[in-house]
């Protein structure tokens, strides 16, 4: 070291990204004319003021040295987006971070300030200079937020600004994304998996939406007919303002047969998978009738029916249950996973990490056994599905998420029992809102169950469900 100079580097915890920057904006060959000539700029909302659009690197150190406000920068990088073709440049910079300038700090206060439009935080997502990793993290800052609102907004700035059901279909997708999303009166709209998700700025159900879950325990042989019946689906909307209309997610009924063929146990129901806010529990299906071969009950199907002569009656299926401290969080974590599904399936971004699709429904019944030539257990009724819904206005809906009713034991001749099928457990109803909740109304008893051939081998109800609503904090 020449004579008269000393070096010191200050410890990691003193270097922020503000003393960065402004020793970057400083080196040579800077000047105050060139400081001045960006502050000027932003101060005007004049990107075309730059020397050159390669300053748009140093915008944030403007801000951070108190010069510009935030409001000022957001209006000035939204003017450069929609009116002098930078978004790419833009893009780049967030996802490059020069100098450490664009920091996730940084880039997230300017994403939620109302001077960034939702169609330049939109075009910044779509542009080829933003990394899957970094519109992730856009969409995410939104959603951790609570910027429920704005994140609708975002997505949808691209999708079509319109689509109406006027006729019976079945979704050939999972995740429906528009603007606006129509069904008409008398129409009804089935879900073509277990879960549907609309995503709208307005959805406006009329009609029903239909979903069916966890499939039912098979039969002991294929001339029975005493199944276990269907798990209820699942469906999920959210929308700035929502009209619900009727969604159907209700459990099948258990199968009768009347066919006493010989045969072995009922096959046991397929288990479905619950998104619950702490202190909320998935109920019990009923367990079917006739003691000491009856199917047990699951999470939330119900067991199938046995026959005293010895066939067992199948279980009722075990859902997975996920289970978050908050309405926020719940809210926070679906719209995660619609964000990277968003992100893969219609942008061709994939990120490193992603958040799964919280897909939820009910738990499928269990079959009855077999009739060993005698009388046949009913099949147990199918778990009831779940609704979870975000609408900052909540018009009204009707809900059906009751579970499944038991099947009947069928009876041929006098002698042994055969049991009823267990009711499925009743389904479970979220509904979370930013302003009003309107009038909803939910159905989420759990299903009677099925009548056994003598009354000690009918098959017990099911559990009712639970309808939640709550008030949720949006901040915009």
């Amino acid at each position: 070291m020449g004579a008269g100079f000393s070096t010191v580097t200050p410890p990691p915890s003193q270097v922020s990204a503000t003393s960065v920057a402004q020793a970057v904006w400083s080196y040579s060959p800077r000047s105050l004319t060139d400081i001045q000539n960006l502050v000027t700029a932003i101060q005007n909302n004049d990107p075309g003021a730059l020397p050159s659009y390669s300053y748009l690197t140093y915008v944030p150190d403007a801000y951070y040295s108190g010069q510009v406000s935030l409001t000022q920068v957001a209006a000035f990088i939204n003017n450069a987006i929609r009116n002098y073709a930078l978004v790419d440049s833009i893009a780049g910079l967030i996802s490059n971070n020069p100098y450490n300038l664009w920091n996730t700090n940084f880039v997230g206060s300017l994403a939620v300030n109302p001077y960034l439009t939702v169609t330049s935080l939109n075009m910044l997502i779509l542009s080829a200079s933003m990394t899957a990793n970094s519109a992730q993290f856009l969409l995410y800052y939104l959603a951790q937020n609570y910027y429920y609102n704005m994140w609708i907004e975002t997505v949808t700035a691209n999708a079509p600004s319109s689509i109406t059901f006027s006729a019976n279909a079945t979704l050939s997708t999972n995740v429906l994304i528009a603007q606006n999303i129509t069904i008409a009166s008398g129409v009804t709209v089935t879900c073509g998996t277990t879960t549907c998700f609309f995503v709208a700025q307005s959805f406006n159900n009329y009609g029903t939406v239909v979903a069916y879950g966890g499939t039912g325990g098979v039969t002991a042989t294929s001339s029975l007919t005493n199944y276990g019946g269907t798990g209820g689906g699942g469906i999920v909307a959210i929308a700035i303002t929502a009209v619900l209309g009727t969604l159907n997610v209700s459990g099948g009924i258990g199968g009768t047969s009347t066919n006493n063929s010989p045969g072995g146990n009922g096959g046991n129901g397929a288990g479905g998978v619950f998104y619950i806010v702490s202190g909320v529990t998935v109920p019990i299906g009923g367990t079917g009738g006739a003691s000491g071969y009856l199917g047990a009950a699951g999470i939330n199907g119900g067991g199938g029916g046995g026959n005293a002569v010895g066939t067992n009656g199948g279980k009722g299926g075990n859902a997975t249950v996920y289970s978050f401290s908050s309405p926020n969080a719940m809210v926070t974590y679906i719209l995660q996973g619609l964000s990277d599904w968003w992100l893969i399936n219609v942008l061709g971004k994939s990120p490193s990490s992603t958040t799964p699709l919280a897909y939820m429904y009910g738990s499928g019944g269990g079959a009855g056994g077999g009739g060993v030539g005698y009388n046949v257990p009913g099949g147990g009724g199918g778990g009831g599905g779940e609704v979870a819904v975000y609408g900052y206005d909540i018009i009204s809906g009707t809900i059906n998420a009751a579970g499944g009713i038991g099947g009947i034991a069928y009876y041929a001749v006098p002698g042994a029992p055969a049991g009823g099928g267990g009711g499925g457990g009743g389904g479970l109803v979220f509904i979370f809102y930013g302003a009003t909740s309107g009038s909803v109304t939910a159905n989420v008893a759990g299903g009677t169950g099925g009548v056994g051939t003598t009354s000690p081998s009918n098959g017990l109800a099911g559990a009712n469900g639970t309808a939640y609503i709550a008030a949720v904090t949006v901040n915009g």
